[in-house]
């Protein structure tokens, strides 16, 4: 997607990317997970402040893609968002959940399967996109035909996205799982970012 759409597209990943890294930092580094670690392009902007990184994803092409990013004190890991036991409990810091949960029918199976491997004030650093806002805008682009000024930009609902999350749907699910700490839309990507503490 980065690199086949336009200027929009970049931007919006580009600020995406923002979005989660700066929460990473915020939470105190320490060992990260990226859970749907794409090719760690986001990891890349906190990989060399925090203490390791741990990148997770279904797709072995993703993961060597990723590998060969030479992210210091990182490794790769294959597994389903939603595999229990892939890490040791209480074994990390910080559980990076970005654009992932509206790709699964129970996004409440990822954050399970990952609350126990952070540690007693750990932190999930998640992403999603309002799907709502997304949606209603690119109404207004199909209408008045400014479409064609937003190169690779779809009119398309986002493929995969089995799950649309509201500002209160996703702090109703994240609420369950520890402290929700913030929840903030972002209207330059739509969406909505959120930091959760594991009690």
């Amino acid at each position: 997607l980065r690199s086949r759409g336009g200027v929009v597209v970049r931007s919006i990943e580009a600020r995406r990317r923002a979005l989660v890294v700066r929460r990473v930092l915020r939470a105190g580094g320490g060992v990260v997970v990226d859970v749907g670690c794409e090719d760690g392009w986001i990891a890349e902007g906190y990989a060399a402040h925090v203490e390791a990184t741990i990148l997770v994803d279904l797709d072995p092409s993703m993961l060597e893609r990723a590998g060969r990013r030479g992210l210091p004190r990182a490794r790769t890991l294959e597994a389903d968002a939603a595999a229990t036991g892939a890490l040791p409990a209480a074994s990390v810091d910080v559980v990076v959940l970005s654009a992932v949960l509206e790709h699964v029918a129970r996004p409440e199976a990822v954050l399970e399967a990952w609350a126990p491997a952070l540690r007693v004030g750990g932190r999930f650093v998640v992403f999603v996109p309002a799907d709502g806002p997304i949606l209603a805008a690119k109404a207004v682009l199909r209408l008045t035909g400014l479409h064609r000024l937003a190169r690779g930009v779809s009119l398309e609902p986002a493929p995969g996205h089995v799950r649309t999350f509201t500002r209160r749907s996703l702090a109703r699910l994240l609420r369950a799982y520890g402290v929700l700490e913030e929840v903030e839309f972002d209207p330059a990507v739509l969406g909505y970012a959120a930091t959760l503490r594991v009690a």
